[in-house]
């Protein structure tokens, strides 16, 4: 992979993409596999992309563009919620998947053609047709694809919470996990008044990833995010010897403030700068994949660039979001009513924003009535005002 990385003498492109992430190299993949594959493509990343920094899981019916580096996959998962809801769901037609950032930096950088440059570089300005980096200025004749820039989420108009996470995979000496199914949620841990879970990836009897979330707009210290994984393990799980042989963490903004997509005629942001990110539930591998495959048809039909603007949608993340951050209900009893009182294929199909209206509003009478309908008509107002 390091082969990738060079020092890069040209300082014009036709495309840059600023920032080498899941959505800079998912957007990479794609072009590479379209009719503008001959383009000259930079991509600039602080990073070498070597390590298995992150685990992106989602779920669909039909196979991925990155089907053949699925590192597991699952039918059914487990749900332990409020109310002595603790079942294993079927999920239907839809197969829930596992990918690790090392195979998918490896597998992207192999597809590519020798038209793609990687560079390492900090990038420290994105402004019209430039990215200023480290390592020189570069400049892009047709687009910038910007994944670098980031929003500060404190405009008070708007509501605004993080996803905030850390995880070890950890190896035990007996045989302690079962493949079959991950637990996607499991809010048997203090919630603290947030809403609060652990999500368990089990990859052999022996081995897991176990991850600690937080729903909430206060990052806890490292320390304690250990002291939360430790006591689960202990406690919950009966684990009292075992190893810790990766971690990861992260922050995820969970919030309907508005992105500015085209800042100007030739940047155009995508990932988490460009709002790819679910407000409500922080989910982004499969919405990544949905809008940059219809972004890069659009380059190809030299159609008009626009993001489609599903304000009913949005209305729904608002009312979740409302009820989260006004702490208006328990959060792990939110999603419990979601899960235990409708089908799990219909509420994947609700979280992926491919439900009717019709099956939207059956949904929704699913979730506590006076929190919800209250955080509705506040949301509702204060959209229509502006």
């Amino acid at each position: 992979m390091d082969n990738f990385f060079k020092i890069v003498v040209e300082k014009s492109f036709d495309y840059i993409i600023a920032g080498g992430g899941l959505a800079g190299l998912s957007l990479a993949f794609y072009l590479n596999e379209s009719r503008l594959k001959d383009k000259k493509i930079l991509i600039i990343d602080r990073e070498k992309k070597s390590e298995n920094d992150h685990t992106w899981c989602f779920w669909e019916k039909e196979n991925s563009a990155f089907e053949e580096i699925v590192f597991r996959r699952w039918n059914t998962v487990w749900f332990h919620g409020t109310r002595s809801f603790n079942e294993k769901l079927d999920l239907g037609e839809y197969v829930y998947k596992m990918i690790r950032a090392k195979d998918f930096y490896e597998f992207v950088f192999a597809k590519l053609g020798a038209n793609f440059t990687v560079l390492q570089a900090e990038i420290s300005e994105i402004e019209n047709d430039s990215v200023k980096t480290d390592k020189g200025e570069f400049r892009a004749k047709e687009f910038i694809f910007d994944s670098f820039t980031r929003k500060t989420y404190n405009n008070p108009k708007y509501l605004n919470l993080l996803q905030h996470f850390r995880g070890w995979v950890i190896e035990t000496s007996e045989n302690i996990f079962v493949e079959t199914a991950p637990t996607i949620f499991d809010f048997r841990v203090e919630q603290k008044n947030e809403c609060r879970f652990i999500y368990i990836l089990p990859v052999s009897s022996r081995k897991a990833l176990i991850e600690f979330t937080v729903f909430s707009d206060n990052l806890l210290t490292q320390n304690e995010y250990d002291a939360h994984l430790e006591k689960y393990i202990s406690d919950i799980l009966k684990i009292k010897n075992y190893n810790i042989t990766e971690t990861e963490a992260g922050v995820i903004p969970m919030s309907d403030e508005p992105h500015e997509v085209f800042p100007s005629p030739k940047i155009i942001r995508i990932g988490t700068s460009g709002g790819f990110v679910k407000p409500s539930t922080g989910y982004s591998f499969y919405r990544t994949q949905k809008r940059l495959k219809n972004l890069v048809e659009l380059l190809e039909n030299n159609y008009k660039l626009q993001i489609t603007n599903y304000k009913w949608k949005t209305y729904l993340d608002s009312i979740l979001l409302d009820v989260l951050q006004k702490k208006s209900h328990s959060a792990d009893d939110v999603f419990t009513a979601l899960f235990s009182h409708n089908e799990t294929k219909q509420v994947l199909k609700f979280l992926d924003e491919e439900t009717s209206l019709r099956e939207d509003l059956q949904i929704m009478q699913s979730v506590p009535l006076a929190p919800f309908a209250k955080s509705a008509a506040k949301v509702a107002v204060k959209k229509i005002l502006g």
